[in-house]
């Protein structure tokens, strides 16, 4: 078969597979931070901010700001809201955004992977992989079902931006040219570099990618480059770590979107120094406490992070148990070690494939680790694991993985590469198309989600406000709201009574469900509890919204003096309640008052 019409049938079954395991996606709706990131977003929305979205947080309405900088993501949904304008209904009030059909934008998500898995293909013809590989791996990559939390959820989209991006940037940067060509191919590759950090901050791992293909590509005569083969080649890679230097530095600096908090030790020191004593042996002390509090959290960390990469090896084979809320919590503690005989065979792998000559194989199992690294939880991130950052390591391991297959078999009577294969991908095929049904709805995901990991406060609270909103389903939102609470009083413990600050929106939205139950008694104690808020400058508003919602409640149960002296309370602390008191003076239904 000639190499043209392999191309074509290989590209034909990358896109075929990957409309077969992603069809079903059509039918979702808005899920998790969709409502942010595009039906609240009034700058995607509107073509005339542009280039506002250069120069703010993703996540700038909505849920609040964050440090999320992915302004080719939010480009995207601008370009995916304009195409779905004749599908643009009248803004919902009860909603506050835009009812807005998410078809456009799911088709965007199924392209965006096929052309990372298309990419991944190109790649691989570029490495001379055998034909099997070529066209094995990107297909297992396109069907496996560690990518639903990427494709079926649209704000999933940046992790498969970033990977086009990057998969694009490499094979500029290998492209055989001379003249005015390697000078194009060197433009585009830093461009596209430029292209995947503006999509997803993991896009910092191009560079060391680039270098392990600079290291193990082979030359022509098959032995790992020497010193003028690596002068040539490292063109490319300066550029990219100049713009990474300049893509740090902004990023630190005008792109840099929020503030971290206080270190436990200076916490501490303070707290000594506050008690009195010597400011010297207390700052000796202080500092043998941080390098001992260090080593303990780098302990910790450690196993943690043997524990989450034998969680992705398992997952990489068996995609099962699958969910938003991954947590090592439970986890038994011998996982860690199998986590780390695995990280070991990985590297005795690299060690084996580059002292027999196998590049490629080493290539691929360093392309993993090396992309897994910087999400391995050796560094601090804002959760233990998330099946979606193995987008990009997952393509390398696939090829390294199936080349090694070959190579072992290949004395063997039966080659058993490909009907493996061909059996690994409809498992794999169903089983996503099955996982894409849990992200249809914010409550099958939700739901989904608890049946695996029933402790999430993030989720339950979610749910409530979903069944509260959405479905009208005002005892599912209370019994889940309740849960909610449930969890920070077992949090809070007998030791202290103060509220934590993330509770006090839960205890506001279980009152009005309460106060629209007319459970008055029990809405009542609720609010009651947010009280003594009103006597800090930052919970004042709350404070008077819980103070309105008693005098709702005392209304109700017919104490008209209390009520009275309650919404007077209020509207002390925050004179913007004053329209819906004067409803309620007019005679409004309760339960029609809302306070959000």
């Amino acid at each position: 078969m000639s190499n043209k019409h392999f191309f074509a049938i290989v590209a034909g079954a990358i896109i075929l597979s990957g409309f077969l395991a992603y069809a079903n996606t059509f039918a979702g709706d808005w899920v998790w931070d969709d409502v942010s990131s595009v039906l609240l977003h009034e700058h995607v929305q509107d073509p005339g901010k542009l280039f506002q979205l250069f120069r703010e947080d993703q996540h700038a309405f909505g849920r609040g700001q964050g440090n999320f900088y992915r302004p080719l993501v939010s480009v995207s949904f601008m370009l995916d809201f304009a195409l779905s304008h004749d599908e643009v209904l009248d803004s919902s009030e009860a909603k506050g955004y835009p009812d807005v059909k998410p078809f456009v934008f799911h088709l965007t998500n199924i392209l965006w992977h096929i052309a990372a898995a298309i990419l991944l293909f190109a790649l691989l013809v570029r490495l001379e992989a055998p034909r099997a590989i070529q066209a094995i791996a990107p297909i297992l990559f396109v069907l496996h079902p560690m990518h639903t939390e990427a494709v079926a959820y649209i704000s999933g989209r940046a992790d498969m931006m970033s990977a086009v991006f990057i998969l694009a940037a490499l094979l500029c940067a290998t492209a055989e040219a001379k003249g005015k060509r390697r000078a194009i191919m060197l433009g585009l590759s830093g461009l596209f570099f430029v292209l995947g950090l503006c999509s997803k901050e993991s896009s910092t791992i191009y560079p060391l990618l680039l270098l392990l293909l600079i290291a193990l590509r082979p030359t022509a005569d098959g032995a790992l480059p020497g010193r003028a083969e690596w002068k040539a080649r490292s063109t490319p890679l300066a550029l990219a770590a100049a713009i990474l230097a300049g893509y740090g530095a902004l990023r630190m600096t005008v792109l840099k979107f929020s503030e971290g908090g206080e270190s436990a030790g200076s916490g501490l020191g303070q707290r000594l120094l506050e008690k009195g004593g010597d400011s010297a042996a207390i700052g000796l002390g202080q500092r043998i406490l941080e390098i001992g509090q260090h080593l303990l959290e780098i302990g910790q960390r450690l196993v943690e992070t043997c524990q989450a990469f034998a969680f992705y090896i398992k997952t990489l084979f068996l995609p099962t148990g699958l969910h938003m809320e991954q947590t090592l919590a439970g986890v038994p503690a011998w996982t860690a070690v199998i986590g780390l005989l695995l990280l070991l065979a990985c590297a005795a792998a690299i060690v084996w494939s580059i002292r027999a000559g196998h590049y490629r194989i080493a290539l691929g199992f360093a392309w993993f680790l090396a992309a897994w690294f910087p999400i391995s939880g050796i560094f601090p991130l804002n959760a233990p694991m998330a099946e979606h950052w193995m987008y990009v390591p997952m393509a390398g391991f696939w090829w390294a993985l199936l080349e090694l297959v070959l190579h072992a078999s290949k004395n063997l009577p039966i080659r058993p590469l490909a009907p493996a294969a061909a059996i690994l991908a409809l498992v794999f095929l169903f089983q996503t198309v099955a996982r894409n049904r849990d992200w249809q709805t914010n409550e099958s995901i939700f739901r989904a989600t608890l049946a695996e990991n029933p402790n999430t406060l993030r989720v339950h609270s979610n749910l409530a406000v979903t069944y509260e909103y959405l479905d009208i389903n005002l005892p599912g939102a209370r019994r889940h709201y309740e849960a909610v609470l449930d969890a920070y009083d077992a949090q809070r413990g007998s030791g202290s009574a103060g509220l934590m600050p993330d509770e006090i929106p839960v205890r506001l939205s279980l009152g009005g469900i309460l106060l629209r139950q007319q459970a008055y008694n029990e809405a009542y104690a609720i609010y009651g509890s947010l009280l003594p808020l009103g006597q800090q400058e930052q919970f004042r508003a709350d404070a008077a919204r819980a103070a309105f919602g008693a005098g709702q409640c005392l209304l109700g149960l017919g104490d008209f003096a209390g009520a009275n002296q309650a919404m007077q309370q209020a509207l002390a602390w925050d004179p913007a309640l004053a329209p819906r008191y004067r409803a309620i003076m007019r005679g409004a239904p309760l339960p029609d008052i809302r306070l959000r």
